[in-house]
């Protein structure tokens, strides 16, 4: 039970993190037709992984609703009924762009996540109050530096001076884009770390469940 449990998912892990590097050094026409079968192979994993997923939430608030003693959980009655409803909806009337399908996602879905987003530009701004407080040096320069940018992006910017739009150009292009690029290079070397773990076995948290 422990070989199929942590050994072969470890030796399918391990082939394919082999395959896809050559693939992408050699890209041969053998390896090729190899790999656009494994990729199809892929969606279809997705798809069965999708459905494992829905119904896992299905089970998980199915629990929550029958829970009398939970006060939220009208909530998951809730997601139940929009999720369920949606799909039946989705397979008898189509989803094409006059059914009823689309309008419901247009008019409903599509006016929530406006509020959504409306309601997370307040929490955006007070973040942002917290950040430009003057505590330190780097917290001014920060001040500073998201002042001249929001100007230049308002007529009232240009009219205070004529070089705040030029300043705000080169802050966007040199200096925002220099840390940009240190970010993602930190994030891909971390990635490139995190997959070699995996692939080598080093981090087997991963097979059969954290800690096991």
């Amino acid at each position: 039970m422990l070989f199929l449990k942590k050994t072969v998912p470890f030796l399918i892990t391990l082939g394919m993190g082999i395959f896809t590097f050559m693939y992408y050094f050699m890209p041969h026409k053998h390896m090729k037709f190899v790999w656009e079968n494994v990729s199809d192979w892929a969606i279809i994993i997705g798809g069965g992984s999708m459905a494992v997923g829905a119904i896992s939430m299905i089970r998980t608030y199915y629990r929550k609703s029958m829970n009398k003693e939970d006060p939220n959980r009208w909530y998951a009655v809730i997601t139940l009924v929009c999720m369920i409803g949606m799909t039946l909806i989705g397979f008898i009337f189509g989803i094409g762009s006059e059914t009823l399908f689309n309008d419901l996602f247009i008019n409903v879905m599509m006016p929530l996540e406006s509020t959504m987003f409306s309601l997370l530009a307040f929490y955006i701004a007070s973040a942002a109050f917290r950040s430009f407080r003057l505590k330190s040096f780097s917290a001014g320069l920060l001040l500073v530096a998201a002042i001249i940018v929001m100007l230049a992006q308002i007529p009232l910017g240009e009219n205070i001076s004529v070089h705040i739009p030029a300043i705000s150009s080169w802050i966007m292009d040199c200096p925002n884009v220099a840390a940009r690029r240190a970010i993602l290079m930190g994030i891909s070397i971390g990635v490139v770390a995190t997959a070699l773990k995996i692939i080598l076995g080093i981090d087997k948290s991963v097979f059969s469940g954290a800690g096991k």
